[in-house]
């Protein structure tokens, strides 16, 4: 009974939602995208948790691919041309990962952010189970990651691609920073990522998908901007192969950039996208 009464509430929420939009003068624009991302979000509550799990390791596991191209990129370059080139060079092998995620549907947590927080401030679902699959899913993009991190750590000097200093030094570049820095760096990252869902719903040409992922994740990865789930990968590498990462230095830092994630996606993305929209519904009432 209790599930039937919770499908209900939620088709009235989804209803009400829509008469709403009807009274917004945009020309269906931003209602619509607006109702894309709250659906998207209800199918992602309806998935069976074990699904859920598997789906967020599975992106954990893709995400790996920016990883490896990042340190390959370093390795090679590393020595040739000056480091903080390089650095901003990561912003060409950042991508590949998340068009992976993306596009094959996977579940990562800085994307799921204001899809999930959207039908909490739509009435339709509770901020309990909200955080629910949010831990549902950082736990399997985590899982997924360190996995990776251990499979490419034995192998990639095996092939030539980089050695496990590599390994290090980029971990260590990615949590050397002070905590309010990595907070901070986290929200930006993390709004990013929710503008990219959004305009993400505005269109379903493949092409233009890659080319909007490929310019918001190439900028998180130019300008340095902390990720929590590549930076998962990069902070545990640094822990498995640097005697100057200890596990409080890793798990502060995984900590900030999930919080800072969280704030960035599900608050300045989620909440103000929303509010814009109740604004415009009131004076189009």
């Amino acid at each position: 009974m209790r599930e039937i009464e919770k499908e209900e509430n939620q088709e009235k929420h989804q209803k009400d939602l829509e008469e709403k939009s009807k009274r917004v003068s945009d020309d269906k624009g931003y209602s619509d995208i607006l109702s894309r991302v709250i659906n998207e979000g209800e199918k992602i509550f309806n998935l069976n948790k074990v699904t859920v799990l598997l789906s967020s390791t599975i992106a954990g596991l893709e995400i790996g691919f920016s990883y490896l191209l990042i340190c390959a990129l370093f390795y090679l370059l590393n020595g040739s041309i000056d480091e903080q080139i390089i650095y901003k060079l990561f912003g060409l092998a950042y991508p590949l990962g998340f068009i992976l995620v993306i596009l094959g549907k996977s579940a990562l947590f800085t994307e799921q952010t204001s899809v999930l927080a959207l039908p909490v401030l739509n009435g339709q679902r509770s901020i309990w189970e909200m955080l629910k699959v949010w831990g549902i899913v950082i736990s399997g993009n985590l899982i997924g990651g360190i996995l990776f991190v251990f499979f490419i750590g034995s192998t990639a000097a095996e092939l030539n691609l980089f050695d496990q200093k590599t390994i290090a030094d980029i971990g260590i570049h990615v949590i050397d920073q002070k905590y309010w820095v990595i907070f901070l760096s986290a929200v930006s990252a993390g709004w990013l990522m929710g503008l990219l869902t959004w305009l993400l719903n505005t269109t379903d040409e493949i092409l233009t998908r890659i080319v909007l992922i490929f310019l918001i994740t190439g900028t998180i990865g130019f300008v340095g901007l902390h990720h929590s789930i590549v930076g998962n990968l990069e902070a545990f590498g640094a822990l498995l192969y640097s005697d100057s990462i200890d596990l409080m230095n890793y798990l502060s830092f995984l900590i900030l950039a999930l919080l800072g994630n969280g704030v960035g996606g599900a608050i300045v993305v989620g909440l103000f996208k929303y509010r814009i929209f109740e604004t415009n519904e009131k004076q189009g009432s």
